[in-house]
């Protein structure tokens, strides 16, 4: 494979974004081959801005021409993200899937047995977790930069949406069809980073808000405490309904804070000695542990953070360079999620692995009740 040929599944305004991305060249070893498009005003679209691209009126018309293409971009509602994807996997095609992997664990899980036994390559676009701030937090983190790792608490409510971009779609914002609202959406990402850099919990709490901002039935608000059971504890706080939004990252370990602004910005106040050690040598009841203000620099990387998905697809396929974000990561962060959802449900704390079946018997009752509503 010389060239890395792609059909995007999906010109919605993700779609169009990716097709102007590949067709510009912008990905080095990886064409835009072709567009899975059924509107025929998209399709009309396509035919005048990319007129070498071939337009599939359907999955099915895509994959009946399997020898067109080597792998496809996946960016159609979440419903759809599995069936679609073990469409390419089975006729042996690469994926890059857009977020969430699926609308469930489970289902997520399926898809990348299926990858794994196909031996084609998997991996999500989770571009936010390719942020300066964030990568270099995680370098810093990794190496031991805060030392043993205590507590971190993280609001991003940055993602203000008002009736018009609920009701801008019949599936948007909607349990039968994205199957839940700012926890498998918005906050794919953020669950994302949030599992790579700490690990999976072991536990969470959640205190999630249905409708809390908006008519509708699914989430728009929640509050998750997560536990680890080496003692890490953390807390994740996010809604669609505050304006202005913040999205402040605080990690507390025995060396110190850091602290990571819009995913941009890194401070980290660095204690004089480390709270293991104060403890051990410090002998006044109300001694003070000193720290010193540091700003760290982020990762200055060349390109924006859906070039580096694409550029990383496109050389692992190419050069055999490790994926950033494998498809299991897309398995964590529905885990994520669905464990939250179940708290929620339960009205208990929920343990990691949690009962799948029974997650998936309570998302389609959700499903159900849904329909028997009217706003």
């Amino acid at each position: 494979m010389k060239t890395v040929r792609a059909v995007i599944i999906g010109y919605g305004g993700m779609g169009k974004k990716y097709a102007q991305m590949l067709a510009a060249g912008e990905v080095s070893g990886m064409s835009l081959t072709g567009i899975c498009c059924r509107n025929t005003k998209g399709q009309e679209e396509i035919r005048n801005q990319y007129p070498e691209a071939r337009i599939y009126k359907d999955a099915d018309a895509v994959f009946a021409a399997k020898d067109e293409f080597d792998a496809v971009v996946i960016v159609t509602p979440h419903d759809t993200h599995v069936p679609f994807g073990l469409m390419a996997a089975r006729a042996g095609k690469h994926i890059l899937m857009d977020k969430p992997l699926g609308i469930s664990a489970k289902e997520g899980a399926m898809l990348v047995t299926e990858s794994d036994k196909s031996g084609i390559s998997l991996a999500m676009i989770f571009n936010t977790r390719m942020k300066g701030g964030f990568l270099s937090a995680g370098t810093f983190i990794k190496g031991g930069g805060l030392g043993r790792i205590t507590r971190a608490v993280w609001v991003c409510n940055t993602w203000y949406r008002t009736p018009a971009y609920h009701d801008s779609a019949p599936w948007r914002s909607t349990w039968s069809g994205e199957h839940g609202g700012l926890l498998i959406n918005q906050c794919q990402h953020f669950l994302d980073i949030w599992q790579w850099l700490f690990g999976m919990p072991d536990e969470v709490y959640a205190s999630i808000d249905y409708g809390k901002y908006n008519p509708i039935t699914v989430d728009d608000s929640f509050d998750l405490q997560f536990s680890y059971n080496n003692g890490f504890r953390g807390t994740l706080i996010s809604s669609t309904g505050d304006n202005p939004g913040t999205n402040r990252l605080e990690i507390w370990g025995s060396k110190g804070r850091l602290t990571i602004t819009d995913g941009d910005e890194l401070i980290f106040d660095e204690n004089v000695v480390s709270t293991d050690e104060f403890a051990r040598t410090n002998q006044d009841p109300f001694g003070k542990l000193n720290y010193v203000r540091k700003s760290l620099p982020a990762e200055n990387h060349k390109g924006e953070e859906y070039h580096m998905i694409f550029q990383n697809f496109s050389n692992h396929l190419l050069k055999g360079e490790t994926l950033m974000t494998p498809g299991e990561d897309g398995i964590r962060t529905l885990m994520m999620a669905n464990g939250a959802y179940l708290s929620s449900w339960l009205e208990k704390k929920i343990s990691y692995p949690y009962d799948e079946d029974l997650y998936e018997k309570l998302l389609a009752q959700h499903t159900e009740d849904e329909k028997a509503l009217t706003f």
